[in-house]
């Protein structure tokens, strides 16, 4: 056969063509270990089915739309998912179809099946790739075979995958992938064995669970945990888990299914103390055939041990930030796991952030005592870092949820446009929109009343008696963080910047409002009819987990903003303190250093950046394009001037219909969104505020432009064509 190998006693394996799950699976085989039945589909096949079908091409246009470097991580999802969408929607070669067809037929015909990623650069010791591309685990019918094979072939091109090899300094355009086909073993017990623990070299360590291994990797099920003595294969100690109450089977179909442990099995280890001895032995006699410590999945079926897969064990970081695969795997959540975080975050975080914020601002920093506001800055500046950790290590990953809900929509209803799912996602009730529609609403009791527009005109807030009003703005303040503008700009600037805002805010003809509900009801209950028969989760909960996901990605913004400007509220009020007594306190001095010149002590002076502000104007008058390319993030196409916003006091500047080029939306700036005719942001992904503001107020939006508020100046007209991800620059 062309495309298909099968292994071979005495003949070393090409790993270029098997990649490294396959070359060791055929060096297992040929050593004469049990190896359930295998063939691999080589990297030769991929080769010609993105070389044929023209995927390359497509590939190379979507890695190209910015400098891969440059990317955030979510515009890397979103790219994955484009890709994932191309492979989705190309057809595999018939020859190559038969190929892999005939190959199941002669080595597992009627057999369930297990289809696993092979790539050439996966399971090194210097950086293992392990759960960073898809398995496919129960698998039979000729359709579901070739679908899971092109399913693993997209998988080369995830998120993580992609995130992982630029960390390692791999060629991301170069690489490839094999295919594993096995014989799926339903194991009575399954499991890992680490046959050198990485904190003990004279030790080894045994994982292992009821039914199969999935639910184990995944860690959706806690293992029984041996370590072993390597000398003897002594047991040492076994922590079994807090309970043993599932097991992963397989299920009727397709894929797995979690079910309770029958009765006898619940008080009783996994593996008998025989099963340990064995399971230790084999894991020094493939330590002496690979001659490396090895990390090996194994299933009992009967009285056999079969080796599922064996590779080098990965080398132990030092525990540095530099290896961030955890992080990335963190990123992809399963459904459980995205279900018991949303508890978390909706039920105990966000209130106790919340609570956090409203304390900080119930604080009157006026009679501090200087120590006891330097110790009110420092209390604040750790409750930001810690919720900042929080950020990342939470709210981040939940965001998986709106992702999972993508792909499993885009596999259910292969849409043209694999972005189609937002749609379904849009229009929940959201902190952004709740607030501009309570700046509505006082533009239109403004629109109405002669008074308070008099008011407004000349900035007098505090004189507006209308008791509706001043509701309205105390709401904004206490739990909107419209104290935000505060932060930076003195008093009577961020009332004339409010008192401005409602004044455009009242030229609107209606209320912000997020786009028709009418076909995302269309889309959903299709959705739910077609989900219901192909995918193992109720479709109806998975979409009420990814709108709180989506909801929560913008809400977030707004509640740690809130600990963000508290801190910042001490911070202007001690730098303000001690310009008073004549201390030189620059705009760039650190909070940390504002602390110290409280506490009596003195502080080094850092200087500021003007040289290269002006620089970044040298270099803006230079470079100017005439089009430039991001990711289409809200369709539509809107023309209007320019307004680049660098900092929140140049939001003074903003007028309805202009377009907003930025860095990146901040809590402040989505005051603004419902003004702006279009919205222009460096930050890419479909997921980051600006886009998902863009989207409920209908506003067409371009993310990931690359230095977009250098190639554009305030003033310039342009062109935002929202699906094609164009901007046009037309000079002013």
């Amino acid at each position: 056969m062309k495309w298909i190998s099968f292994p071979k006693s005495a003949t070393q394996p090409d790993i270029s063509l098997l990649g490294g799950k396959g070359a060791a699976l055929f060096h297992l085989f040929s050593s004469g270990f049990s190896v359930p039945d295998v063939f691999v589909v080589t990297t030769d096949a991929y080769e010609r089915f993105v070389q044929q079908s023209g995927l390359r091409e497509k590939i190379n246009l979507e890695l190209n739309r910015k400098v891969f470097n440059d990317m955030r991580w979510e515009e890397i999802w979103d790219t994955a998912l484009r890709i994932h969408n191309l492979f989705q929607k190309t057809t595999m070669p018939d020859d190559l179809c038969d190929e892999i067809l005939q190959a199941v037929a002669e080595r597992c015909a009627d057999k369930r099946l297990v289809i696993r990623s092979s790539a050439p650069d996966e399971d090194r010791a210097a950086g293992s790739f392990a759960g960073l591309h898809e398995s496919y685990v129960n698998v039979s019918g000729e359709e579901a075979i070739l679908a899971a094979v092109k399913n693993v072939w997209s998988s080369l091109w995830s998120d993580r995958a992609l995130l992982y090899r630029q960390e390692l300094g791999l060629d991301v355009g170069s690489s490839t992938m094999a295919v594993v086909i096995q014989e799926l073993v339903e194991g009575d017990s399954s499991g890992i064995v680490f046959s050198r623990s990485p904190n003990d070299k004279s030790e080894m360590i045994i994982e292992a669970a009821y039914g199969l291994n999935q639910g184990l990797i995944d860690g959706d099920i806690e293992p029984d945990r041996w370590v072993i003595n390597r000398e003897n294969s002594d047991q040492i100690r076994h922590t079994p888990p807090q309970s043993r109450e599932f097991q992963f089977i397989r299920a009727l179909h397709s894929g797995l299914k979690r079910e309770k442990l029958e009765k006898e099995k619940v008080a009783v280890p996994p593996l008998t103390d025989r099963q340990i001895k064995e399971v230790a032995d084999l894991g020094i006699s493939l330590e002496n055939e690979f001659d490396a410590a090895q990390d090996v999945e194994w299933t009992v079926a009967g009285d056999s041990i079969y080796l599922l897969q064996s590779r080098p064990v990965t080398a132990k970081t030092d525990g540095s930030d530099k290896d961030k695969r955890s992080w990335y795997l963190s990123l992809h959540r399963s459904y459980d796991n995205l279900l018991a975080l949303w508890d978390s975050i909706e039920n105990r975080q966000l209130p106790e952030m919340d609570r956090d914020s409203e304390a900080f601002a119930q604080c009157d920093l006026e009679v501090l005592s200087d120590s006891a506001l330097a110790e009110e800055l420092q209390g604040r500046l750790e409750v930001n870092s810690r919720w900042t950790a929080v950020y990342w290590s939470d709210f981040i990953p939940f965001a998986h949820g709106a992702r999972l809900f993508g792909e499993l929509y885009n596999e259910v209803m292969q849409p043209a446009d694999p972005f189609e799912f937002v749609s379904l996602l849009s229009g929940e009730t959201m902190l952004s929109t709740e607030r501009n529609n309570l700046l509505y609403d006082c533009a239109r009791m403004a629109k109405h009343d002669g008074i308070i527009r008099d008011h407004l005109s000349r900035n007098e807030l505090h004189l507006i008696t209308k008791e509706r009003f001043k509701q309205n703005l105390q709401v904004l303040k206490q739990q909107y963080s419209l104290s935000d503008f505060d932060s930076d700009i003195n008093k009577h600037a961020s009332d004339h910047l409010l008192a401005a805002l409602i004044m455009q805010y009242a030229t609107l003809d209606e209320p912000p409002k997020t786009i028709s509900m009418v076909d995302r009801v269309q889309k959903e209950q299709s959705f739910k009819k077609h989900g219901a028969v192909r995918l193992p989760i109720d479709p109806g909960e998975l979409l009420k987990l990814a709108r709180a996901s989506y909801r929560i990605r913008d809400d977030d913004n707004i509640h740690i903003g809130r600990i963000h400007q508290e801190l910042d509220r001490a911070a202007v009020h001690a730098r303000e303190r001690l310009k008073k007594r004549g201390v030189n306190v620059t705009e760039h001095i650190s909070i940390e250093d504002v602390i110290s010149l409280l506490q009596g002590a003195s502080v080094t002076m850092a200087s500021g950046s003007s040289e290269q502000r002006t620089i970044d104007d040298n270099d803006r008058a230079q470079v100017r394009a005439r089009q430039l390319l991001g990711q289409p993030a809200s369709p539509g196409i809107a023309r209007g001037k320019a307004r680049v916003i660098r900092d929140k006091s140049e939001l003074r500047e903003f007028q309805r219909g202009d377009i907003l080029v930025t860095d990146a939306i901040e809590p402040t700036m989505t005051f603004f969104a419902p003004l702006a005719g279009g919205i222009i942001e460096r930050r890419g992904g479909m997921l980051i505020h600006g886009a998902i503001i863009a989207r409920e107020y209908g506003i067409p939006c371009i993310t990931g432009i690359t230095d977009a508020t250098k190639f554009i100046s305030s003033g310039d007209k342009l062109i935002v064509d929202g699906y094609l991800g164009i901007v046009t620059v037309e000079r002013a």
